[in-house]
């Protein structure tokens, strides 16, 4: 579907048409494309009687911002995969969830803003759970969902008072929720799972958060999450280690011991799952050739390629295409 809506009537379109509407069927997708009169946006949602799933991407003519949240009693996992979302609330919580981090929200009041860029692309993607949703998780494993319980049971916006690390494991989780649709009549199941998935990683990194040594490390966070987006930027012809380490501000000895920290794998080792992973992704399109896919990846070499995905898969990349066909 198309809709063609002012600026001014965006909130009150989002509360209605996705936040608030519930959904009585076992699952649905929809797409829709929605355009106002100096921005695009598209949002896909993916949806159970219980949860759902939204990835919004945006472009905007000129530089915009969104004032004020959506009402009701429900949690939101709030992940900026581009862009960025500000909150103005209280010093004690993040002032901006930035690129490749996450939060938890409890839409109790106004006071959450989208700042949107000219020209930027901007992508979220949340999960909306309902109170009785989180509720009957606390019932179920109470030690576990107890910063859930707490978080709803206090009323409080944001969860965590740092953002979380959006780690690569969680960005593939991400990618495969948004391709539930090709698991065909077991998309109900693996969907439920795949969130279900994405919310034990976060909840396991708050319990990682909140131990002795990693709050000791917390002031590197920025850091990190920087020098993790300048490998991401630049996977084709990285920068050395120590390029990235001047970037960020930090020692090389440092930058790489809490990078591993962090995201339990070393630099070179993030960068090779990355790669490996936008390659997973081109091999779906047969129109691409696996030379080509090489290249876009960094490897100048075919054979470099197909040497590197079957270390990784243990299956060539003619064997992956073959199995997704």
């Amino acid at each position: 579907m198309r809709y063609s809506i002012s600026v001014q009537e965006f909130r009150e379109f989002y509360q209605s048409q996705y936040a608030i509407k519930n959904n009585e069927q076992n699952f649905s997708f929809t797409k829709d494309e929605i355009e106002m009169d100096i921005l695009k946006m598209s949002v896909s949602e993916w949806k159970t009687s219980q949860i759902k799933v939204h990835l919004i991407e945006t472009t905007s003519k000129e530089d915009i911002e969104f004032k004020g949240g959506i009402q009701g009693e429900f949690v939101v996992l709030h992940f900026v995969c581009n862009g960025e979302t500000k909150i103005e609330k209280s010093k004690i919580y993040p002032s901006v969830i930035n690129k490749n981090t996450n939060n938890f929200f409890c839409p109790v009041d106004d006071n959450v803003r989208h700042s949107l860029k000219e020209g930027q692309s901007n992508t979220y993607f949340k999960v909306i759970f309902p109170y009785a949703y989180i509720n009957n998780k606390v019932e179920q494993y109470p030690e576990i969902f107890a910063p859930l319980s707490v978080m709803t049971e206090n009323q409080c916006p944001v969860l965590q008072k740092g953002n979380l690390i959006t780690t690569l494991e969680m960005k593939m989780v991400i990618e495969q929720i948004t391709n539930v649709c090709d698991m065909g009549t077991l998309a109900p199941f693996y969907f439920e799972t795949k969130v279900q998935e994405l919310l034990a990683l976060q909840l396991q990194q708050i319990n990682k958060n909140n131990c002795s040594d990693c709050k000791n490390q917390s002031h590197y966070f920025e850091q990190l999450n920087e020098a993790r987006n300048l490998i991401e930027n630049d996977y084709k012809s990285p920068l050395t280690i120590a390029q990235i380490a001047k970037y960020v501000g930090m020692s090389e000895t440092v930058l790489k011991t809490n990078f591993k920290r962090h995201f339990g794998t070393t630099i070179f080792g993030y960068l090779f799952d990355y790669r490996m992973n936008i390659a997973k992704q081109l091999l779906s399109d047969i129109s691409i050739s696996i030379a080509e896919i090489g290249y876009k990846t960094g490897y100048e070499h075919p054979s470099h390629f197909a040497t590197a995905f079957k270390r990784r898969y243990g299956i060539s990349p003619i064997e992956y295409r073959g199995r997704c066909a």
